[in-house]
C-alpha cells in the first residue's frame, strides 16, 4: 500500500495517527490492520458473509443429525462385524493362505476382501471346523491373483514382494 493511500486515510480521519515530530507520523499497527481490513470488504459484505456462514452451519448441523441416525440405525440392525482370523488350528491347504491376512498384507478391509469372494472376484474355498461354525476363506495361487486383478490399482493398496500376483504356470 502506498503512503499516499495512508495519507488521504489519515486526512479523512479513517486512520488515527500521532505526530512525535513534524512531517513525522506514527500509527498504531492495530489501527493500520483493522482499517486495511476494511478496504478489502465492500458495504454490507460482512453481515451478507456472516449470513452465508449462519446457513452453512445450520445446513452442516443438519447433516451432522442425519448422519448420526444412519449411525444409530446401522448400529442397531447389526452392521457388518470385522471378520476374525482363522483358529490356529484350522488347517490351510498347501499353497493357501487366508484371505483375512492377504487382505491386511495389502492394507485393504477384511469386509471388502470378504464381500469380493460372495460375490464370486476372487476364487477361494471355505474351511471350518464343523458345519455350523464360521467359515474361513483359504485363496490359493488363481484367488492371490484374482485379489490383485481387483484391488491392485486402488490408492489404498499396497503391494508385496511377490506382486503382481500371477496364477501357477501362467503369465498374467
Amino acid at each position: 500500500m502506498s503512503d499516499k493511500t495512508v495519507r488521504r486515510a489519515i486526512h479523512d480521519g479513517k486512520l488515527s495517527a500521532r505526530y512525535p515530530r513534524t512531517n513525522k507520523a506514527e500509527i498504531s499497527m492495530t489501527d493500520l490492520e483493522a482499517w486495511h481490513a476494511t478496504l478489502h470488504v465492500r458495504p454490507g459484505e460482512r453481515e451478507d458473509r456472516l449470513t452465508e456462514l449462519e446457513q452453512e452451519v445450520s445446513e452442516l448441523r443438519a447433516r451432522m443429525a442425519t448422519l448420526e441416525s444412519q449411525l444409530a440405525e446401522l448400529s442397531s440392525t447389526g452392521a457388518r462385524k470385522p471378520i476374525q482370523s482363522p483358529p490356529a488350528e484350522l488347517k490351510l491347504p498347501e499353497d493357501h493362505v487366508w484371505l483375512s491376512d492377504f487382505a491386511d498384507q495389502h492394507y485393504i478391509s477384511r469386509n471388502e476382501a470378504q464381500h469380493l469372494y460372495e460375490i464370486h472376484a476372487i476364487h477361494g474355498q471355505p474351511i471350518s471346523r464343523t458345519a455350523k461354525s464360521h467359515k474361513h476363506i483359504a485363496i490359493g495361487p488363481k484367488g492371490r491373483h484374482d485379489f490383485w486383478v481387483q484391488l491392485h490399482t486402488r490408492d489404498d493398496f499396497r503391494a508385496c514382494d511377490d506382486c503382481p500376483h500371477e496364477e501357477s504356470g501362467h503369465r498374467v
